[in-house]
């Protein structure tokens, strides 16, 4: 089961709809995945504050798909769905959003 960490804002004008949005980035990944839409989880990590060496930046939403290894075709199909939907939810051009996929490999044994 792909769990995903989003780090993101929070929406301060409805409660609502944080869990729309990552009810939404579920669905859309086991889409792509071909699994039922409870078959993904997902968590919001709130960005309070969001910085270059510059100074405060807005926050642009990070998601991390935690998972076994799904094969390169099905990784990038997920990864698609993931950003299209950050992106959507978080009323962010594409190219804001930043994903990636973590197998969480063990170490090797010695």
């Amino acid at each position: 089961m792909p769990v995903i960490q989003v780090t993101a804002p929070r929406a301060t004008d409805d409660p609502a709809r944080d869990p729309a949005r990552l009810g939404s980035l579920c669905a859309a990944v086991a889409d792509a995945l071909g699994l039922p839409p409870s078959g993904v989880v997902a968590t919001l990590c709130e960005a309070t504050v969001t910085t270059t060496g510059a100074g405060p930046v807005t926050a642009w939403p990070l998601a991390v798909l935690h998972g076994s290894d799904r094969g390169e075709h099905a990784t990038a199909a997920a990864l698609a769905a993931a950003a299209r939907s950050l992106a959507e939810g978080w009323e962010v051009p594409p190219g804001e959003v930043w994903v990636t996929w973590s197998t969480g490999a063990p170490p090797a044994r010695g």
